[in-house]
């Protein structure tokens, strides 16, 4: 039988996206503002938007998405950080103003005529989402209103937004010229800017002279790969030789900052620039990445300038078999680790749910005398309340299971406080849950108003509107099918007297914001079909007549629609009647709040891989947790000792020495106290230890032990820390692994015993089967977590010590104290902790 190539087994993991929040915290000077983690106070930011929120504007009018202004939420928000990609993701399309449009409002009365600008600036981003695997959803998130690029031009201080990716021009402080030839003088016009096969060192391909403008493919920090030099005339990379005319693409330029000016300046070429685009390549994303900042939108009816964003998600029909797959594998297989390890994933619940009317106990384990009963659901990321140790209670009782300290509302509308068991409350229903269950997420697609007013007709808008004296104005019966579906959801018990009132100020309540970002619901977009806004303003005019801000509004909802010209380049945008997602809503699910975050570890382990860095994130957040490495100083110290005992790399002891090696590391004695390292010196050929010889077979049976890993391991671990004899083979068997390398049968037995204790779901016996370690990360990276709390006790050091106190507990000593300072820094910067001094 002929040889057969053995096949891979097939990848089963799903695509993972990361999620962000839009912006972050209002930040310190240059200092960029922390991450939000807290769903809810994101929504009482929202309360501070009088005038875009989901679903319904205060002017009761259908609105998609979320408004966040300059005056607004925006007060509290890193505005100069700007607006952030909320999901790992492509951009598709996008429009940008070379300046913001005008609106010509004429003089009125005593009020003198002025101008009100506006941005029709937007970003589209594709989302995939995968769970379980080969189930998808494709969605997309907007960002519309963006700043112009005028706002950018003036002030040079701000980060454009990468996926414009601008043609460049060779700038006069450009000085690259060609070598010069045997015999043969460089030219004083040839100078300009050098393009290399490869960045930052590689073979010179020919210079591109002064004044030229040419396009990139990639961008890659200060270095640009060439797309297009526009027919420039090259110049050859030694004096009087040929280049090709083509010699340019695909090779590299500099692009940063060299001796104070830049060599290429940026270039928005027109095709660019007040149109619609559509990437015929599509622009890589990450969460967290800038999409932009504010734009104006100034308002028609009043003289003041406003910055604003407005940001929405939507997708087409396919959410609805999407999510039901995905619940049904989670009921179906939500209790076997296995499976969720199969596709990648975390199998621990990250969301605690408490359902309304659920008694809030005064104390765990005590309902105390007229305890308070909840009127809604509240749902809350565990990390969220871990972040605060007071939240948390275990009982004393054998399985340890949490309570947990919530807020929540009564009936009457008094915010409440209490204590819920995690599992098997009696109190009402508490549960953890998975983010694949879309938990209280719901689908809301009846019928609704064409002319996008929340009522069934555009009369009844206008009469609710110019508040006309009919019976009934604001009732339920008024609303379209689908406002009134979209009421009863958020005010299930309600009169509906004062419907569309109560639904134009629904978000005023932070619990009634919460529910209503769980509503998926489906509409005609906002930026398609303009005829729909023609009908309601000619509507409109009938009984007010006309007016100025008519005439302007019709124009501005000609330059703002895009949705015809971008599904023209992008084949997969769906129609213009998708559901929408609350942005907020779609954000707080998925987004884990993390702890530990991609920033830190690139600041402690520079040379590592962002793709290697997303790997362990989940498990390094998980683990931080369960061991309580959960405050700023412990993070950093934890991170910045990990960066140099190890780069976070999960490796085994080796054991495979050299005799002379072998001896050096486990033959000689050290000194009585001090240093842990053997001393020993050279006499010819052999090693003399100065403080005597150990192990004597290292000597006598120095081919046994020597360049085998097994027979070493077996003698110099054997009856130490739970080891049995030489013969037993625990000395190889519980030799070191994991991230701070666990070694020896009693570490071991400690690792099995904290692992199941914290995270019972998962039991595991690592004394029987140690290469779990190696042959699954996670647990290599939680060995870590053992070895700081448990074994070593840190925490309570890191709460007050320096680089220095925390160092001597894990090392022993202060080998690489410079390293672990200065990587402790890092991390310090970015939680906002004062550095570490020498």
């Amino acid at each position: 039988m002929a040889n057969q190539t053995p096949t891979n087994p097939p990848d089963t993991r799903v695509k993972q996206l990361r999620f962000a929040y839009p912006f972050r915290k209002k930040g310190q000077g240059n200092v960029a503002g922390a991450e939000f983690t807290d769903e809810h106070e994101f929504h009482k930011l929202l309360k501070r938007e009088s005038l875009g929120n989901y679903s319904v504007s205060s002017k009761g009018m259908w609105h998609g998405g979320i408004h966040v202004s300059e005056l607004g939420a925006g007060a509290a928000l890193d505005l100069k950080f700007g607006v952030r990609c909320m999901a790992d993701g492509e951009v598709v399309a996008f429009r940008i103003n070379r300046a913001y449009l005008v609106s010509q409002m004429p003089a009125q009365g005593a009020e003198p005529a002025r101008e009100a600008r506006y941005s029709t600036g937007f970003a589209l981003v594709r989302h995939t989402m995968e769970f379980p695997k080969n189930n998808k959803l494709t969605f997309f998130s907007l960002y519309m209103h963006l700043q112009d690029l005028a706002g950018y031009e003036g002030d040079r201080a701000l980060p454009k937004p990468a996926y414009w990716m601008p043609d460049f021009k060779v700038t006069q402080f450009a000085h690259d010229r060609p070598t010069a030839g045997a015999g043969r003088m460089v030219p004083a016009d040839q100078i300009g800017l050098k393009v290399r096969a490869t960045q930052p060192h590689g073979t010179p391909l020919c210079i591109l002279p002064r004044g030229v403008q040419f396009s990139i493919s990639k961008r890659e920090g200060d270095w640009g790969q060439i797309k297009d030099t526009q027919g420039a005339q090259l110049i050859a990379p030694s004096a009087g030789g040929y280049v090709e005319p083509n010699a340019a693409i695909n090779g590299w330029v500099f692009l940063g900052r060299e001796g104070g000016h830049y060599a290429a300046e940026e270039v928005m070429p027109d095709s660019r620039v007040d149109r619609v685009v559509t990437l015929d390549r599509p622009f890589q994303i990450k969460a967290g990445d800038l999409i932009g900042h504010l734009g104006r939108y100034d308002s028609l009816s009043r003289r003041a300038e406003n910055r604003t964003v407005h940001i929405e998600v939507f997708c087409g029909d396919g959410i609805k078999d999407f999510i039901r797959q995905g619940r049904d594998w989670v009921v179906a297989h939500g209790h076997d680790q296995a499976k969720w390890r199969a596709l990648g994933l975390s199998s621990e619940p990250t969301i605690l749910r408490v359902a309304a009317n659920t008694t809030l106990y005064r104390a765990p384990l005590n309902q105390g005398e007229r305890p308070s009963v909840t009127d809604v659901i509240q749902v809350i990321a565990i990390s969220e309340l871990e972040k605060n140790p007071d939240n948390k209670r275990l009982e004393s009782d054998g399985r340890k299971i949490p309570w947990w300290h919530v807020t929540s509302v009564d009936e009457h509308g008094r915010d409440i406080d209490g204590w819920v068991r995690q599992e098997g409350f009696s109190g009402g229903r508490v549960t953890r849950e998975f983010v694949q269950s879309w938990v209280d997420f719901g689908i809301f697609e009846k019928p609704h108003d064409p002319t996008h007013t929340m009522f069934a007709t555009a009369k009844s808008y206008i009469d609710y509107r110019t508040e006309a004296d009919v019976p009934a104005r604001a009732a339920l019966e008024k609303l379209s099918p689908l406002m009134a579906e979209v009421y009863r959801a958020i005010f299930p018990r309600g009169d509906g007297s004062r419907a569309a009132d109560e639904l134009c100020q629904a978000t005023d309540d932070p619990w009634r914001a919460l529910r209503v970002s769980r509503l998926l619901i489906k509409h005609e977009s906002e930026w398609a079909n303009p005829a729909k806004w023609q009908q309601l303003i000619g509507e409109m005019e009938r009984v007010t007549g006309q007016r100025p801000e008519f005439g302007e509004e019709r124009r501005r909802i000609e330059r703002l629609v895009w949705w015809d010209a971008v599904k023209g380049g992008v084949s997969d945008l769906p129609g213009s009647s998708v559901f929408h997602i609350h942005p907020i809503g779609l954000v707080s699910n998925f987004c884990d709040p993390q702890l530990i975050t991609l920033e830190m570890l690139a600041a402690v382990n520079p040379h590592g891989s962002r793709e290697y860095h997303e790997r362990i994130l989940p498990a390094l957040n998980k683990y931080a947790r369960g061991y309580f490495i959960i405050t700023p100083r412990r993070i950093a110290h934890f991170l910045s000792q990990i960066s140099v005992e190890s780069r976070f790399k999960n490796v085994e002891e080796s054991l495979n020495y050299s005799a002379r090696r072998m001896k050096e590391v486990y033959g000689c004695k050290p000194p009585s106290r001090g240093s842990k390292t053997p001393i020993f010196s050279e006499d010819g050929n052999d090693i003399v230890c100065n403080f005597g010889q150990l192990r004597s077979k290292l000597w006598t049976n120095t081919d046994y032990y020597s360049n085998n890993p097994e027979h070493l391991g077996n003698y110099v671990y054997a009856d130490r820390y739970g080891n049995g004899s030489e013969a037993s083979g625990d000395g190889y068997k519980y030799r070191g692994r994991g991230l701070i390398q666990i070694t020896f049968k009693e570490n071991y037995e400690t690792f099995k015993s904290e692992h199941n204790r914290r995270f019972p779901h998962d039991q595991q016996d690592f004394v029987a089967d140690p290469d779990l370690l190696l042959n699954d990360i996670d647990y290599g990276i939680e060995s870590a977590f053992v070895y700081w709390a448990v074994k070593r006790n840190i925490n309570p050091i890191a709460d007050n010590g320096d680089v220095r106190a925390v160092t001597l507990k894990v090392n022993g000593g202060e080998n690489g104290i410079s390293e672990r300072r200065a990587a402790y820094n890092k991390v310090a910067t970015i939680l906002g902790l004062p550095p570490d001094g020498v």
